[in-house]
């Protein structure tokens, strides 16, 4: 997920169709706050479409930042949970093992003094007092001492599972909410597009995009051969040898999605990727885990020098907010945009690369 800009159009088919555009929109203009939507000018719609993508690529990128904290806190809570349940096990097996030596002494008909303990209401209370009075020999304190011990640690495992629960539900809450808003901000600048002409959404798509971030943040300038302009499916996969085979499996499916998968908000699945969601489903296939988060994937794996960098690299862009997969010659396999299918597009069609990193 990131606060995608719209990619800039260098590409000169691109960009002689969106000349055409603008000036059939110029044409129209004398009808453009009418025909833009109710009450707005094609320049307020322009302005309005931007602030809600804007608004929802924020939330996005909140979004994932908590799921991928409440990943974490799942994890912590079924690592507590299989350790209270060893501890559980060892403590009534400790139990189990004293009921019968209760039961034999009934029969007996004496009740040993660490039985009577076990009976008790307060055991740390009778353990103490029986301790003065000489009353449990020193194996058997050991033994007691020993459950007393399991049973406080049990006692601080529950509580630290309930505290994580806790968070984990609040996550939760507040994923739903985020998700509900940027829905909600998607939907208004969906509204917007479908009362515009066709000409007109051209226009405010490429305006409402912002173009690319001139910043190269974390020292990367242009990375690989940018002279290329386009790439097929096909010269990647050319690309693909001499690299290791999870960067291969990763590329061969985020390249199966190439013009059929359409960008969708916090999707990662073929019905639909953002950018760090297409990233992350690609490395699953090649049993690597990463986190649904453009900055988080600032940090995966190791660091890659520019002079370093290979097909099936991830590549971070526009401070953090945007991530593709390099494919060699200056190009990015990305989900660029809303509107957009994944696509292999110049890496200078966007903001600078912050970082590269190798899993």
């Amino acid at each position: 997920m990131a606060s995608h800009r719209r990619p800039k159009q260098p590409n000169r088919a691109r960009v002689s169709v969106l000349t055409a555009a603008a000036a059939t929109a110029v044409a129209l203009s004398a009808q453009a706050g009418a025909q833009a939507a109710p009450g707005m000018t094609l320049s307020q719609a322009t302005k309005e479409v931007a602030a809600d993508r804007q608004a929802a690529d924020t939330a996005g990128q909140q979004y994932d930042t908590a799921q991928t904290q409440e990943q974490t806190l799942q994890a912590q809570v079924s690592l507590l949970q299989n350790e209270i349940a060893r501890e559980q096990g060892t403590v009534n097996q400790e139990e189990a093992t004293l009921g019968a030596e209760a039961a034999a002494q009934y029969r007996s008909g004496s009740v040993d003094p660490s039985v009577q303990m076990m009976l008790s209401a307060d055991p740390t209370s009778y353990l103490n007092q029986a301790s003065l009075q000489g009353e449990l020999d020193a194996t058997q304190e050991a033994v007691f001492a020993d459950i007393q011990s399991q049973q406080q640690l049990l006692d601080r495992q529950k509580a630290e599972a309930t505290s994580e629960l806790a968070s984990e539900q609040t996550l939760l809450k507040q994923m739903q909410q985020t998700k509900a808003s940027a829905l909600a901000k998607l939907k208004q600048a969906q509204s917007i597009m479908e009362s515009l002409t066709p000409v007109q959404q051209t226009q405010v798509n490429t305006a409402a995009g912002g173009g690319a971030n001139s910043a190269t943040g974390g020292g990367y300038g242009s990375v690989g051969d940018t002279n290329a302009s386009s790439m097929s499916v096909a010269q990647v996969q050319a690309e693909l040898g001499g690299i290791s085979p999870e960067a291969r499996t990763a590329m061969e499916a985020a390249l199966g999605q190439v013009g059929i998968a359409p960008y969708a908000w916090g999707g990662a699945s073929p019905a639909g990727f953002d950018c760090s969601g297409l990233v992350m489903w690609a490395y699953a296939h090649a049993g690597i885990s990463l986190p649904h988060s453009s900055q988080a994937d600032e940090s995966v794996g190791s660091y890659v020098p520019e002079s370093d960098i290979q097909v099936g690299d991830i590549v971070v862009l526009e401070g953090g907010n945007h991530v593709g997969l390099y494919a060699g010659h200056g190009m990015l396999l990305n989900a660029p945009e809303y509107g957009y299918t994944v696509s292999i597009m110049p890496i200078s069609d966007f903001g600078g690369v912050v970082a590269v990193r190798r899993v």
